[in-house]
């Protein structure tokens, strides 16, 4: 029960309604008996300088952001986070003393949910090379693993490349359609494209999948994708992407509050919603 004290989160972007967000940190705030409520509200582009200033006068803990605030969002911010500087993007942001901290929770998210599904990360290949794809590249060198990034438009893939081997980390990069070529030696193979989204399109073949892989599929509408069955059929090892959204609200749960995240709790919550 909500009460004068309560701390407030909350999720801002357009289209909202459809998000899972709200029942899955509430779901966790309730296990824990904290007195925080997370709400979602639509927020036009053209409001986001006002919404953010007018959380920050409603003393808000922080907030998640979707489509389509999160490059707006880097501006914005005082301080961002080394995943949030290299994709320039912003999901998740925490207020402290009147300062915006944004961070990209997509790479460090994808990362656990591999570790979590015991994946070796050694060889890695990533569809896409916008935000998620940029993040996922970074967590997964960071972690060690050979990173080869893909995109429809090979340039794209390329810079983000180049930006990691500056780093030190061992990349490479080219066109989607090398995909089979590329996926035959990897570890790994994570979609950060929308391909599948609300449909039974596959970014890549089923040929070109093979025992020994882990698939991570980041779109999760429907929860259960033509890639990840094709990948469940060629005996992968799967990452759905509903376990990157609960290891993603998880961090945020985490950057907010300073407690561990329930994960038991915050993923029935979630598996309640995927079932409405």
């Amino acid at each position: 029960m909500n009460t004068a004290k309560t701390r407030l989160v909350a999720l801002i972007g357009d289209p909202v309604a459809h998000s899972l967000s709200p029942a899955i940190h509430n779901a966790g705030f309730a296990a824990l008996g904290m007195d925080w409520a997370y709400v979602a509200a639509t927020v036009k582009a053209d409001e986001l300088s006002d919404a953010v200033k007018g959380m920050q006068a409603l003393g808000f803990e922080g907030f998640n952001s979707t489509m389509p605030h999160k490059t707006a969002l880097v501006p914005l911010m005082d301080e961002t986070d080394a995943f949030a500087e290299f994709c320039q993007a912003v999901n998740t942001v925490t207020l402290r003393g009147g300062r915006l901290h944004g961070y990209n929770t997509d790479g460090p998210g994808s990362l656990n949910a591999l570790k979590a599904a015991k994946a070796d990360v050694s060889n890695a290949v990533i569809l896409g090379a916008g935000a998620a794809g940029r993040a996922m590249a970074l967590a997964l060198a960071e972690a060690g693993s050979k990173v080869t990034i893909l995109n429809r438009e090979a340039k794209k893939a390329d810079g983000v490349a180049e930006k990691l081997k500056k780093s030190g980390h061992d990349a490479t990069s080219g066109a989607l359609g090398t995909a089979p070529r590329q996926i035959k030696n990897a570890t790994v193979l994570c979609n950060a494209t929308a391909v599948g989204m609300h449909s039974n399109e596959t970014p890549v073949t089923k040929s070109a999948l093979h025992k020994g892989l882990t698939v991570l599929d980041a779109v999760y509408a429907p929860r259960h994708t033509r890639l990840i069955q094709d990948a469940k059929a060629a005996g992968c090892s799967i990452v759905a992407g509903e376990d990157m959204l609960l290891h993603q609200a998880m961090i945020g749960f985490e950057l907010w509050t300073g407690k561990k995240a329930p994960e038991s709790a915050m993923r029935k919550a979630m598996e309640e919603g995927f079932r409405k």
